[in-house]
């Protein structure tokens, strides 16, 4: 029972001490060596109580296991030099004893002198005090004989001296007497098991993993306006309905955007008569007030148009794989065709897919509220940790801070008449971010180092 209550204080130290460090390295480190992917995480999981398990089964085995082989073959060993210290003290000129002790010597490993008409040195220089010598030592200490025990330097044996009446008896004990195979058989087993082991269970979460893997890239691959071409839902039960969520989600916001440009293009339809007719109607009539409704009538096709423009943004142009400074290196020269001044300069070629038309309406806007609102445009293109980047500075009045996030919503105006000789309709920005979004990327507005306006666009390779 006293055993019991040792072997459990030390498998509690363990634990307790493991989970010190464990503590300790969470309060250290902060995460900056631990994974952050879901694979990481699954292995680390796995892992850690699996060294948890090693570390204690090793501590149960060679505190206890270990101890008591040791102890058993310490006092075997102890009782065969007994016996030979017996034989020698009362049979010392028997013609059998030397017989016996060649015969003991090449069954017991031992190697054994008789120095006859010695004594121990009482004040020798002993050496050695391992584990083991202290076993032997136990052991040899129940017997009625004087004894030293010497460990050689390079510890392959361990001399054993015992006093007899006729001199001294040194028995040399090879160090492989005191060892059980089972300590390298239990380490092992117990090591490959493991391997085996972990093995198995990450070839289930790697299957795991891949199916969350494939859900987030067709995810992304939605979100960035690329095709999304033979997903299922697979895996776990908890992963296929997040699956299925995202299959519906994506069936929706295909229908609702399907739905928006089929309406709006039917209200083109309907309301281009009707505005063509009044337009017709009011250039034959000569009254007062005529030219004011041509030209009300004038801005209302133009909010018209650009606002189908606006949801032609969400259109069904396929992605294709661009040279992308050769994209704005033409759409730089058309505008330059139309007086504007711009500055092009291109870091490095780079491929990126994307929709061409969409892409080059969303850059041409841009540069067109630059045109219109400062005297020239720095456009600056380059990649940034895998991102498209973007700048394009012009040396205008700029957008206050405050007011930088509304001019992005639909029809706002910082010039709150809707003169055209004045700015745009207000879809301008809208149109861009909405085109920019659909790539996957961001757009931001800063302070220009131009003293203007600064739009940062970033989108991914």
């Amino acid at each position: 029972m006293e055993a019991i209550k040792k072997l459990y204080r030390k498998i509690s130290y363990g634990i307790k001490e493991l989970w010190d460090l464990w503590a300790f390295l969470c309060k250290k480190l902060k995460g900056k060596i631990f994974p952050k992917s879901l694979l990481g995480r699954f292995i680390l999981i796995i892992l850690l109580p699996l060294i948890a398990l090693q570390i204690v089964a090793s501590m149960v085995f060679f505190e206890h296991h270990w101890y008591l082989i040791s102890r058993r073959l310490a006092n075997d060993i102890a009782g065969e030099v007994n016996t030979l210290a017996y034989v020698l003290e009362e049979y010392p000129d028997s013609e059998q004893t030397d017989a016996l002790l060649k015969q003991m010597e090449d069954d017991l490993m031992f190697e054994i002198s008789f120095a006859k008409d010695q004594t121990l040195d009482e004040n020798a220089q002993l050496t050695g005090g391992s584990s083991i010598v202290k076993q032997v030592r136990k052991a040899l200490w129940r017997n009625n004989y004087s004894y030293q025990i010497q460990e050689n330097l390079k510890k392959d044996y361990i001399l054993i001296y015992i006093q007899l009446k006729t001199g001294v008896l040194e028995v040399r004990v090879p160090r492989k007497r005191f060892f059980s195979t089972t300590t390298y058989a239990f380490l092992l087993w117990m090591i490959l098991a493991s391997i085996l082991l972990f093995w198995i269970a990450f070839l289930f979460m790697k299957n795991q993993v891949r199916a969350v893997t494939r859900l987030a890239r067709a995810a992304e691959n939605f979100g960035t306006g690329r095709p999304v071409q033979m997903f299922k839902p697979e895996g776990a039960s908890e992963v296929r309905q997040a699956g299925m969520a995202f299959l519906n989600m994506q069936n929706r916001i295909s229908r609702y955007l399907l739905e928006r440009t089929s309406m709006l293009s039917g209200v083109s339809h309907d309301l281009k008569t009707p505005l063509t007719r009044m337009k017709l109607q009011l250039s034959m009539t000569r009254v007062e007030g005529a030219e004011d409704l041509l030209n009300d009538i004038d801005e209302m096709e133009k909010m018209l148009e650009g606002y189908l423009s606006f949801a032609k943004g969400e259109g069904k142009e396929p992605m294709k794989k661009v040279e992308i400074s050769a994209l704005l290196q033409d759409i730089v020269e058309k505008l330059r065709r139309n007086g504007q001044e711009i500055d092009l300069h291109i870091e490095q070629k780079q491929e990126i897919t994307i929709r061409p038309n969409d892409f080059s309406r969303a850059i041409t806007n841009i540069l067109s509220n630059a045109h219109r609102y400062a005297h020239n445009a720095y456009v600056n293109v380059g990649v940034r940790d895998n991102f498209l980047d973007i700048t394009i500075d012009d040396d205008g009045p700029g957008i206050p801070a405050s007011k930088r996030e509304d001019v992005f919503k639909a029809f706002y105006r910082l010039d709150a008449s809707r003169n055209a000789k004045t700015g745009g309709i207000g879809l301008g920005l809208t149109i861009a971010r909405d085109i920019v979004l659909a790539h996957g990327g961001e757009i931001t507005l800063e302070d220009s180092p131009q003293k203007g306006l600064r739009v940062h666009l970033k989108l991914p390779l």
